[in-house]
């Protein structure tokens, strides 16, 4: 056989053999995504639930870790946004600007641009097409902006085609949602749930919840968490459960990338405040979100 030939077949081999995918996950190399800074103890906070207490955290194994103490975002695991969204009344622009690794934290910034009157930035990150898993249990340590016009949000999306359902809805989360686990929106309330079916009506369905927690903004910062199993949904607020969901239509069961994202709103119901209106941001203040780390564990049942 031709020499060259050989060498080509061999190098395919080694990357076909190299990027081969456990389920749910795009994996180059199985601790690829485990920062090396994480804790080799670190298991997920959760107290006062019955299938996660303490002495049956033993089995999960972490998978994906960020610490973030680099002085960059990776970017083998994160894509920084370079987005732009309208609004009724304000357009939101996101680029790397808006997004800043320093100082153990990675940093989502809101502010006004420069571009005119009516345009704001607020920074966003994912890690679609680089790792999204499919079960487990994905916890993340965060300051949460005080909502004044804007939110931050830790949420999930499905890999591939995510919400925009090209097909004929198929009437179940089944097949991919956007799984909110903490959307910031309120000063004494935060938002998480789920949303599926795509974003068009009448076929759009949600199930979105307002969790009450009175002065969460006067402590720094949060954990929240999310254990995802093919039966169950449990959504966790400093290691406690705030929901669980048992209906078996509610459960994805297709691979989910993870998403920080910050965002602005001017006039509305959904968030406290307008951006508008925010004296801070209009006289060129700069808020912040961040985010300490994100950990993700699995079970070796569902890996």
């Amino acid at each position: 056989m031709n020499k060259s030939i050989v060498i080509i077949t061999l190098f395919f081999a080694v990357l076909i053999t190299g990027c081969k995918a456990k389920k749910g996950i795009l994996v180059s190399n199985k601790n690829t995504f485990v920062d090396t800074e994480t804790p080799k103890n670190a298991i997920p906070l959760s107290l006062l639930d019955s299938t996660s207490k303490k002495e049956e955290n033993k089995k999960w194994k972490l998978v994906f870790s960020d610490e973030f103490n680099d002085n960059v975002v990776d970017t083998t695991k994160w894509t920084v946004e370079k987005t732009q969204k309208k609004r009724v009344d304000i357009m939101l622009y996101a680029d790397e600007n808006q997004v800043e690794e320093k100082e153990g934290n990675v940093y989502i910034y809101y502010r006004k641009s420069q571009m005119n009157d009516t345009t704001y930035m607020a920074g966003r990150f994912n890690s679609k097409g680089k790792y999204a898993p499919s079960y487990g249990f994905m916890e993340s340590r965060m300051h949460l902006v005080k909502p004044n016009g804007f939110q931050m949000a830790f949420w999930m999306m499905p890999e591939g085609n995510g919400m925009r359902n090209l097909n004929e809805p198929e009437g179940t989360a089944n097949d991919g949602a956007e799984i909110d686990i903490v959307e910031g929106n309120k000063l004494d309330a935060y938002s998480l749930g789920l949303h599926w079916d795509g974003y068009a009506k009448p076929a759009h369905k949600s199930n979105g919840a307002l969790v009450k927690i009175p002065n969460i903004h006067d402590t720094e910062y949060h954990i929240f968490g999310f254990e995802w199993t093919p039966k169950y949904l449990k959504f966790y607020y400093d290691g406690k459960v705030v929901r669980e969901m048992k209906d078996p239509k509610l459960i994805p069961q297709v691979a989910h990338f993870l998403y920080f994202s910050g965002s602005c709103f001017g006039k509305s119901d959904w968030v406290d405040g307008d951006v508008r209106k925010n004296e801070f941001i209009q006289n060129g203040g700069v808020a912040k979100a961040y985010v300490d780390y994100v950990r993700v564990y699995q079970t070796e049942e569902n890996k």
